[in-house]
């Protein structure tokens, strides 16, 4: 026998209210309940309503309704659907069969009655719909009802009869739903008959012509010894839950802070020097995430995590070319602030973000992997949930250690007609830890202020108030506030949370062992921390710092700017004895191999055979500007791009000409002639859109340039259609490779280092400058 959901088959009367009920119910409200009422379920607002029963009729609809429930915990959901299983809306009649108090289910039928899903006369059309034709799992009404003296004991008690009852693994299948069993054609039942003969089962046929046994609601209630609910309606326990000590607390959530400031730090560093390149899709590519998680020696999943910090703290923005994530001007004021207030302006943009870093290489709808800092990777569903992760571990007591999957079942027991995203819970729980707002899964000093901030109607926060409210997590999860409403007195008092929970007096003491292993007793000055961050890797931090230099930590602080010598003094400064001969050694080692090989980034190479004609070039001060330096006899490189060389060159006297990394002539004796000598590249099509190039129009350019040179973010301009060509001359030829600015201060737009554009739609080179797509604009050179 196989059990499943289709109904009866038997017409039953639907019970509950009618649309004209519900409209003249809402006619005898007040208008402070009925303004009450749309305020509580925003989606009856629009479109007005033109009469009363219009409003009952969109307000009895089951989308509606579903979209009230959603916001509602799950007894107050039981409670609803009780009504509609037991036909009443009488408090005694509801309440022993949820293990309720009568006084709870009263008010828990005000909150359903204020929102129009239940009155008087019943449940409302939508709730009756919403639930479907066995609400708890129970069947319809018998036919026929039973009297009280034929309806069976509960379960449990046929389960420990000395005579075993016919078809009790029938009842056993059918009692907690759903309440029809179909047998297959062909086959039978044991005990089936007399149970239907008891009046304890009812059998029908479904269209196919197959048996049906329905378990009539009557029987099944009896069978569950009048319960609706199988366990007890009740969050889960707090009691087993263990609780940590405040000093324990503090100190792993000051580390956790701290790390996240250091690995921001890394990240800037590393995307100074190499930026997060923007794919076409939009996004930045798993190259540059692979890159930035070994330099930060993160997990993928971690460094993803990072990353979406940093931009929303406003750490990150788009360079000038707006082709990659660079950091932000912002960010010099910000490593010159204490801890405390670095890590502030982390936390609060955590906890307005809508993004989901945790979704990063995972696939989308259209099977595309969702980039780090793409679109893919907001929700709008995340901002609330970390809100209220926040507000439920707040209302806990000081201390309490939670999991992810005590989390999830408080928060599914406070919003069950709100299903969680998978793995969501985990992941902000991650995020919270890696972020210090939580130590040993309790929620700290600062995370106490957070949360305290984000509640409905919150005021200023308290640095001071540790205890947190158990109804922040009862509101409605739109109506909690965003902290951009008092960013500044935030950001305050998370400093002078994060603070209070500092050691009280920083170590500047450092024990340099033979080894190549250095120990500070305690946090690091600012000083000694700055220090060791640039010249060793971290093994363990707690209590104490244990860091270890190594060949490529020192290297990374002479790359840095600092000398031998001066490494040397800065570690010696801070150790109460000399340094051991082995760091010196792997000191001088390292300053003695360093810089062996320098790197020099150029825009042209211009070769000169004859001495006379190089020595008058470089000290023509006309060309100051292209940056010209002679590294050998007849080779000049230039900080300038190749079209500017050779305007420059020609506007000076001289006849130079362009070739291609072979050495190889490019001849253009006129617009389009010469293409033959030209590298091909196939044009980008038209309908095509992974290939096309976002090329900002001509009145949009100013606004967008000025714009990224700040290093906000920034949208990309929209790509401008293929056939649209401005009769204006080619700008590609008037700016820089890189964005830093050159002798002309500004940036690149279409890089070439062949000499030939090869992303700017028109294919355009400093002999063939007509058509280009780059338009031109006020205060830049034609």
């Amino acid at each position: 026998m196989s059990t499943q959901h289709p109904g009866t088959g038997r017409p039953e009367p639907a019970p509950g209210t009618t649309v004209e009920q519900l409209a003249a119910h809402l006619t005898a409200l007040p208008d402070r309940d009925v303004a009450a009422l749309l305020l509580a379920r925003p989606d009856l607002v629009a479109p007005p309503s033109a009469s009363f029963t219009a409003l009952a009729v969109r307000a009895g609809a089951r989308t509606s309704v579903d979209a009230a429930l959603r916001d509602l915990d799950a007894v107050t959901v039981a409670v609803a659907e009780a009504t509609v299983a037991l036909r009443s809306v009488d408090p005694a009649t509801l309440a022993p069969s949820l293990g309720l108090s009568a006084d709870d289910v009263a008010g828990r039928l005000g909150v359903l009655t204020r929102l129009a899903l239940v009155i008087d006369t019943g449940p409302v059309p939508g709730l009756v719909d919403t639930f479907g034709p066995h609400p708890f799992g129970l069947g319809p009404a018998a036919a026929d009802p039973p009297a009280a003296e034929q309806l069976p004991p509960p379960l449990s008690t046929l389960e420990q009869a000395d005579e075993p009852v016919p078809g009790i693994g029938v009842l056993k299948a059918l009692t907690w739903g759903p309440p029809v069993g179909t047998l297959s054609p062909g086959r039978s039942s044991a005990g089936t008959a007399e149970l239907v003969e008891r009046g304890w089962l009812e059998r029908t046929a479904d269209a196919a012509g197959r048996t049906r046994f329905v378990l009539p609601r009557e029987v099944g209630l009896a069978l569950r010894g009048g319960r609706l609910t199988r366990e007890p309606l009740a969050p889960p326990a707090t009691d087993t839950l263990e609780v940590l000590s405040a000093d324990a607390v503090a100190s792993e959530s000051v580390s956790h802070a701290e790390e996240m400031v250091r690995l921001t730090r890394e990240l800037l560093t590393e995307w100074g020097r190499e930026g997060g390149q923007i794919l076409r899709t939009g996004g930045v590519g798993v190259r540059a995430l692979d890159r930035t998680a070994a330099a930060l020696g993160l997990e993928r999943a971690v460094a993803a995590s990072v990353i979406e910090l940093a931009a929303g703290a406003e750490l990150l923005g788009l360079d000038e070319s707006g082709a990659a994530w660079v950091p932000a001007d912002t960010v010099p004021a910000w490593l010159d602030a204490e801890l405390p207030e670095q890590w502030a302006a982390l936390a609060a943009a955590w906890a307005g973000s809508a993004r989901t870093p945790w979704l990063v290489g995972t696939r989308a709808d259209d099977g595309a992997l969702r980039p780090v800092l793409g679109a893919d990777v907001e929700a709008a569903w995340a901002g609330r949930l970390r809100r209220r992760i926040l507000a439920l571990l707040d209302s806990l007591p000081a201390g309490t250690s939670v999991d992810a999957d005590w989390v999830h079942a408080a928060l599914t027991f406070a919003r069950p007609r709100r299903p969680l995203p998978e793995g969501a819970v985990a992941a902000v729980l991650a995020e919270a830890q890696l972020l210090g707002l939580t130590g040993g899964g309790a929620l700290s000093r600062a995370g106490r202020v957070l949360a305290a901030c984000l509640r409905p109607n919150a005021g200023a926060p308290e640095a001071s108030t540790p205890a947190g409210s158990a109804a922040a997590d009862d509101a409605p999860a739109d109506a909690v506030g965003h902290p951009d409403n008092h960013y500044g007195t935030l950001l305050a008092a998370l400093e002078q949370a994060l603070a209070a929970d500092l050691p009280a007096a920083p170590v500047d003491l450092l024990l340099v062992q033979s080894d190549l292993t250095a120990i500070v007793p305690g946090r690091p000055a600012p000083e000694l921390g700055a220090a060791l961050e640039r010249s060793s890797e971290v093994e363990s931090r707690g209590g104490a710092l244990t860091v270890r230099f190594t060949p490529q930590s020192v290297r990374r602080a002479l790359d840095s700017g600092w000398s031998a010598t001066e490494l040397t003094q800065a570690l010696s400064r801070f150790s109460p004895t000399p340094l051991p001969s082995a760091l010196t050694v792997l000191i001088a080692d390292a300053a003695r191999r360093h810089g062996a090989v320098r790197v020099r980034e150029v825009a042209s190479v211009l070769r000169v055979a004859d001495p006379a004609v190089a020595a008058g070039i470089i000290a023509d001060a006309a060309l100051k500007d292209l940056g010209l330096d002679q590294v050998a006899p007849g080779v000049i490189l230039s900080a300038a791009p190749a079209g500017v060389v050779l305007r420059e060159l020609r506007a000076a006297g001289l006849a130079p000409v362009l070739e291609n990394e072979h050495g190889r002539l490019l001849i253009s004796e006129r617009p389009g002639a010469g293409a033959a000598s030209l590298p091909r590249h196939r044009p980008a099509r038209e309908t095509s859109t992974r290939s096309a190039v976002a090329v900002p129009d001509a009145g949009s350019w100013p606004r967008w340039s000025a714009v990224c040179a700040r290093g906000r973010r920034h949208a990309v301009p929209r790509a401008a259609p293929a056939r649209w060509r401005p009769p204006t001359r080619c700008m590609r030829w008037h700016c820089c490779v890189r964005h830093r600015p050159h002798g002309r201060g500004y940036g690149c737009v279409w890089p070439a280092p062949t000499g030939t554009c090869r992303s700017a739609p028109c294919g355009c080179s400093p002999s063939n400058p007509a058509g280009c797509a780059w338009p031109t604009w006020s205060g830049r050179p034609s």
